[in-house]
């Protein structure tokens, strides 16, 4: 079983890393330009100004994609509330881009039961790629009718994760009683309330 302090550490280490990365990014192609235009370096020109407005595109990008980095927070409170649980199949299905990331198609199962809901994922630290390690399955905190954490056992990768379709999950949420309904409430997952990820 993945110790939660160093799984949340690594995912917080690696959110920093990508902020880190795209601030360098974004004070290279701003203030390079018009470094080089003051001291002479380069002529005052349009195609000069060309990386400020690279840049401000990718500043533009980066506060969108850090408005859903709040999710490693949701992960966190999901996993105070919730006791891990090992998921012997993670199996993806599909994956789109979206603005702030990459949203995948997803179900956890145990190999042999059928009719597990399909769930969308994000991966909580901000990456866009399908986290190694899920082919040995997955560790989950969270209530799968309403959502939660998937981890992966080798990578500590986490996915935030919430049903494709709420509403249809409706009638089996109101059996499981008001005991998970309660906790679910604590975590705030209940009544739908992580609009993302999207994924149509």
């Amino acid at each position: 079983m993945p110790d939660m302090e160093r799984v949340l550490s690594r995912n917080f280490r690696a959110l920093a890393k990508f902020v880190a990365f795209r601030l360098f990014l974004i004070v290279t192609l701003m203030v390079g330009p018009v470094a080089c235009i003051r001291r002479g370096v380069v002529p005052e020109s349009t195609l000069a100004a060309l990386p400020v407005v690279a840049g401000l595109f990718v500043l533009i990008h980066t506060v969108l994609r850090l408005r859903f980095a709040t999710r490693l927070f949701s992960c966190k409170r999901v996993l105070r509330h919730y006791p891990l649980t090992y998921y012997s199949r993670v199996a993806k299905k599909e994956e789109r881009g979206k603005v702030y990331g990459v949203v995948f198609a997803l179900r956890v199962s145990i190999r042999g039961q059928h009719g597990a809901p399909l769930m969308r994922g994000v991966n909580a630290a901000g990456s866009t790629r399908w986290p190694a390690g899920f082919d040995e399955g997955g560790w989950v905190a969270g209530d799968l009718p309403y959502g939660g954490v998937v981890i992966s056992p080798t990578t500590d990768a986490m996915l935030f994760v919430k049903p494709d379709e709420w509403g249809k999950l409706e009638s089996q949420r109101g059996e499981l009683g008001l005991e998970r309904a309660e906790l679910a409430r604590q975590a705030r997952m209940d009544k739908g309330q992580w609009p993302e990820p999207r994924f149509s």
